[in-house]
């Protein structure tokens, strides 16, 4: 199969997932890779209550995402889902790589420093996002797919965060 996008949204499945990322990702598969989602059941109807009945949804664990995404058992394209930059390296670090990973939105909440309006971090996400880019995988952020994308770790080192 083929993740055609690899993106890291805290709200995983939303509005923008179904207008605009599962046409551009031509995707015929979600992956919600997230091991809170994976043992939560009201979580896990949320979502299927959003995902739009002619795409399948697998709302696996961070391991289980990986052993399937690498198993290459379905073929088509894929549109992979994680809330956060740590759940991204460990997806990267197990073998699930895309050159470059689409940032749509990470809330701002207490301890979290702002880079754009729906980009806040955590230092610890600091340290995953450059663990990533030295992987060779880049991150960009883009709400939509018609926006301009900007890449995060410019993003941070303008902000004096990375």
């Amino acid at each position: 199969m083929d993740v055609s996008v690899f993106r890291i949204d805290d709200r995983l499945i939303h509005g923008q997932i179904i207008t605009a990322w599962i046409a551009y990702s031509d995707a015929k598969t979600i992956v919600v890779a997230d091991d809170k989602a994976a043992k939560d059941e009201f979580q896990q109807s949320l979502l299927k209550m959003a995902t739009p009945d002619s795409v399948t949804l697998k709302i696996l664990s961070l391991d289980d995402a990986a052993e399937y995404l690498r198993s290459g058992e379905d073929k088509g394209k894929v549109l992979l889902l994680v809330r956060g930059p740590e759940q991204a390296l460990k997806l990267v670090e197990s073998g699930v790589v895309k050159e470059s990973i689409n940032v749509g939105n990470l809330n701002m909440k207490k301890g979290k420093t702002k880079v754009l309006g729906n980009l806040w971090v955590f230092p610890e996400d600091v340290e995953m996002i450059k663990k990533i880019y030295d992987r060779k995988v880049t991150l960009e952020v883009r709400a939509i797919p018609s926006d301009r994308g900007q890449d995060v770790l410019e993003l941070l080192k303008k902000n004096k965060l990375a």
